[in-house]
């Protein structure tokens, strides 16, 4: 009986060596399109909770996160003030750039060379620095950030990306009391004419134990896939299949679904409003470009349509100030008669080539031409 067990073992030994030298060569010769491992050992502190008073969820400085799913395998990694970015200065010598919003500009599913600031960086020769952050973080929560952090460092120009889908969501107080959410966060109430800023849940300040659950089940399950190419070639295969099965569904059209272009409410849009002259009144003479970012979903809405509900409301509210403009992506992404290729098919956030359509988008800004005057430099391709 040890003797068979022993060479059971072995068996299973040989097998499991076997698939994960052959996985390797497949990922390794490009043969399938799975994630290599990361071979960093996963962090099982929370990456994103309400940690801060002002504006409740950040990072925590100088830390880590594995982040895998079948589409990426990714490391992000914090610098010493919570941004996921690479160390900044609070003085520089040169024009910079602030940038503001939730996981699409944080780089949510992209490594950091691939995100939109990075990619403006390269392209402009610009320091873009980067304060956006995954978590339900809606735009009040963007211009108490600016308020409280990012306005600290020296920058030239801000960049505010407003996510339709869920922002004016995100930043209802009534959505947050009809979901019983219990994150601490700021919302702005309304007050007659007016919006007074309140925090909902001043008791749950700091990482609760939801986000220590979720960072121990995301490290546990990004383990495997941090050191084994097998783990990672299984992932592929299942969500492969799962995938062509959605597709295989009959679904219901997607102009039936949610689009924030179109289906905001009166008191969401004064509440966006409100926020967004706040932040320009905070950046003071700095140029500030709000980026619209559109998903699938307003994609399939706004099309044949010359423009969009949003869209027209922005272009108003911005008209009456120098120095802002409007950055519409669904101009670009609407465009393209194959915009699927802007977005993972995991979770619906950018891919490499969607964060790239963006950057060339945002590079006419009127605010780069004139900070690479500035600093001497045209933008770049």
């Amino acid at each position: 009986m040890p003797g068979l067990v022993k060479k059971g073992l072995a068996v299973v030994a040989v097998s499991l060596l076997s698939l994960e030298l052959i996985s390797l060569a497949a990922i390794r010769l490009h043969l399938i399109p799975a994630n290599a491992p990361s071979f960093v050992w996963p962090s099982f502190t929370p990456f994103w909770a309400a940690t801060n008073p002002h504006f409740g969820t950040w990072h925590p400085p100088d830390a880590h996160v594995n982040h895998t799913t079948a589409c990426y395998n990714l490391v992000y990694r914090t610098n010493a003030h919570g941004a996921r970015d690479r160390a900044r200065a609070l003085t520089a010598g040169k024009p910079r750039v602030v940038m503001l919003g939730d996981s699409f500009i944080e780089g949510y599913g992209l490594a950091r060379a691939e995100r939109l600031s990075d990619e403006l960086e390269r392209r402009t020769g610009l320091e873009h620095l980067n304060f956006g952050t995954s978590g339900g973080f809606g735009p009040t929560q963007s211009l108490l950030l600016y308020r409280h952090l990012a306005k600290r460092f020296a920058h030239d120009a801000v960049v505010l990306g407003i996510l339709p889908d869920n922002d004016f969501n995100d930043d209802d107080p009534a959505v947050a009391e009809a979901g019983n959410d219990p994150r601490y966060a700021p919302y702005f109430h309304a007050v007659g004419d007016g919006f007074e800023l309140r925090y909902r849940n001043r008791d749950s300040l700091g990482p609760g134990d939801k986000a220590r659950r979720r960072a121990w089940t995301r490290g546990a399950a990004s383990l495997l896939r941090s050191f084994s190419h097998a783990a990672n070639a299984i992932d592929h295969l299942k969500s492969a299949i799962t995938y062509q099965r959605a597709l295989d569904r009959s679904l219901p059209p997607e102009t039936q679904r949610y689009s924030g272009y179109f289906d905001y409410a009166e008191g969401q849009w004064a509440r966006l409003a409100h926020v967004i002259r706040q932040l320009l009144a905070e950046a003071g003479e700095k140029p500030v470009t709000v980026v619209l970012i559109p998903r699938p979903n307003d994609l399939a809405r706004a099309r044949g349509a010359p423009t969009t509900p949003l869209a027209r409301d922005l272009a108003g509210l911005l008209a009456g100030y120098a120095n802002a403009h409007l950055v519409d992506l669904m101009r670009t992404f609407g465009a393209d008669p194959n915009p699927a290729r802007y977005f993972n098919r995991c979770d619906g956030h950018w891919t490499g080539e969607g964060s790239r359509a963006a950057a060339g988008a945002l590079l006419p800004a009127p605010m780069y031409h004139r900070l690479t005057q500035t600093a001497g430099a045209p933008p770049g391709n």
